[in-house]
């Protein structure tokens, strides 16, 4: 009997999940809410490095660069519903962290079926080393670290769509991505150069980087489609009867002194790998 090679092709519509998870708690929690609103300082005052602690709660949130010339450390303006803690803690090395608290209340159907009402607008210190830890909530994420220095960055994603922009640095940056539900897009800024650990949760993965960087990819991506440009050559690794795993890397990436490693273990989903074109 022969043997026939047998590939089993794995699909999930994703582009409505957002959605669909706010009409579920839209239809669970009924409809009466109270937002409210905070703005949040914390000033540099001597510090020298910051560990910043980020749990996203429901709704719009960003993060980015504070203006060159701030004298704050971290500022946040949050529309928000039920409770949060903010912590401020540390000297030269300071701590800020700030989270929802406790359960989300009763009734907030009505604001997470339009959760344009509720927004978490973040920023911090530029030319201060950060150590960032976050957590996504229920919404649309967009962290923009590309004018920031960045030691560590971890990123657990929640449920919804998460940009992330990784700094663009002289010093290699080191960052783990843990999947939620939904789409994750990653950007490597051009010369970058690091290490980007991605976890696949349920959803869409894609990381664009510049189309000359020397890049190599360790995939173990389960039941997960891999896409990656035709400039990446296999160099270990093949198919399996679900999923593929393997080693890719770029042409220049054994030569470059500025290298980007991907690993990526999958979830269910896809990973895509796409280039950015330099101007």
């Amino acid at each position: 009997m022969s043997k026939q090679k047998r590939k089993v092709e794995w699909s999930f519509d994703f582009e409505n999940m957002e959605d669909r998870f706010r009409q579920f708690f839209s239809d669970m929690m009924g409809d009466e809410v109270e937002v409210k609103s905070a703005e949040l300082f914390a000033p540099r005052d001597g510090a020298s490095s910051a560990r910043i602690e980020i749990d996203f709660s429901v709704g719009k949130a960003s993060l980015a660069a504070l203006a060159a010339d701030s004298d704050n450390l971290f500022e946040a303006r949050i529309n928000y519903i039920g409770e949060y803690e903010f912590e401020v803690s540390g000297g030269e090395e300071r701590v800020v962290s700030l989270r929802q608290k406790g359960p989300l209340p009763r009734g907030i159907g009505r604001i997470i079926g339009n959760h344009r009402d509720l927004t978490w607008d973040i920023a911090l210190a530029q030319n201060i080393p950060h150590h960032l830890s976050m957590k996504g909530g229920i919404g649309e994420t967009d962290i923009d670290l590309s004018n920031l220095l960045v030691d560590a960055v971890k990123l657990e994603t929640g449920v919804g769509k998460v940009a992330l922009t990784l700094p663009a640095q002289d010093k290699a940056f080191a960052a783990s991505v843990d999947g939620g539900v939904g789409k994750t897009d990653v950007v490597i800024p051009a010369g970058s150069g690091g290490k980007l650990d991605i976890n696949g949760g349920v959803g869409e993965v894609t990381v664009t980087v510049a189309a000359d960087a020397a890049l190599r990819l360790m995939a173990d991506a389960g039941i997960a489609k891999v896409n990656l440009p035709k400039s990446l050559t296999r160099v270990k690794g093949g198919e399996h009867f679900v999923g593929v795993s393997g080693v890719w890397e770029s042409a220049n990436f054994t030569e470059a002194e500025t290298q980007i490693i991907i690993d990526f273990d999958g979830g269910v989903g896809s990973f895509s790998l796409e280039h950015f074109e330099l101007l």
